[in-house]
């Protein structure tokens, strides 16, 4: 059965008859002329959310609470094309937690298979840079702190958290309530809020600024056949790139007991043709690392 998507987003996304949006097809195409605007009553908020409250689930959809805005398809607003697809990067498709991905703000960052764990967007307008991390369920605060600052050094003037699946609204509130602190206190001048998704299991991307979701092909199908207990398998519309905490933060700081350790695994990140910033902060955590171990 085909799904349909275009139900969703005129229910959701368009009040009355505003005019649908497309990307311009060029000859020499960028992701710049393939972003188009947002339709008139949806532009992100100018103010951030005071504090989590009322946390509940969204029904065939994800975790909400009072204030969070429902997410938008990324579809409507980009071409589906192999050109958009081949600009990004995604997570693993797992489900594997603790995972994360940095690129330059055009190059769009999805991840998938998020159930009870949560989102954390963050994007900086000043030096056109974002970064997205996919947390455990029971992330600590001290983890979501090195991850925030570890990452985007370079500071930050928007943040998106995004909870999983409404199965598990109750789990998301920790970490909800500690990602708004934590980004709110880090930069208090940036705008925070929460999004939620309306489908169930979709991919989270998030671009120059903005998060969005593609739906889950594999769920949809499930739900539109009367499957309302789908099985995830994941999904991944750009490239993966697989960063998880145990092959790079931790094996940099656990498994790394020698200055040729580190040589090596020097190496074996500048093959593995990560995006250029992840790059950098791979590798500069490996000369703190040096650091310590020649003192």
């Amino acid at each position: 059965m085909k799904v349909n998507f275009n139900t969703y987003s005129q229910q959701v996304y368009y009040c009355s008859n505003l005019p649908v949006f497309r990307g311009i097809k060029l000859k020499k195409q960028t992701l710049y002329d393939l972003f188009v605007r947002t339709p008139v009553g949806y532009q992100n908020p100018k103010e951030s959310l005071k504090k989590i409250q009322e946390v509940q689930p969204q029904c065939l959809g994800g975790t909400k609470c009072k204030g969070s805005i429902p997410l938008r398809c990324f579809w409507d607003f980009f071409e589906k094309t192999q050109y958009v697809k081949n600009s990004g990067y995604s997570t693993n498709t797992a489900g594997y937690g603790n995972s994360f991905l940095k690129a330059k703000a055009v190059k769009p960052l999805s991840t998938s298979f998020v159930h009870d764990c949560s989102v954390m967007y963050l994007y900086d307008k000043n030096s056109g840079t974002h970064a997205l991390y996919h947390a455990l369920p029971d992330c600590t605060k001290e983890t979501l702190q090195f991850m925030i600052k570890t990452l985007m050094p370079e500071g930050f003037t928007m943040g998106a958290i995004i909870p999983g699946d409404s199965l598990f609204y109750r789990e998301q509130e920790w970490n909800m309530k500690n990602m708004l602190k934590l980004l709110k206190k880090t930069a208090s001048n940036a705008v925070v809020n929460v999004f939620h998704s309306m489908f169930k299991y979709p991919e989270i991307v998030g671009v120059r600024g903005g998060v969005y979701e593609i739906p889950n092909r594999k769920v949809q199908k499930q739900i539109n056949e009367g499957i309302f207990d789908a099985d995830d398998f994941g999904q991944a519309t750009f490239r993966i790139v697989d960063l998880q905490g145990y092959n790079t933060f931790e094996n940099i700081k656990y498994n790394c007991k020698t200055l040729d350790d580190l040589k090596n695994l020097k190496k074996c990140f500048r093959k593995a043709n990560y995006p250029k910033e992840i790059l950098k902060i791979l590798l500069d955590e490996i000369e703190k690392k040096k650091a310590e171990l020649s003192k």
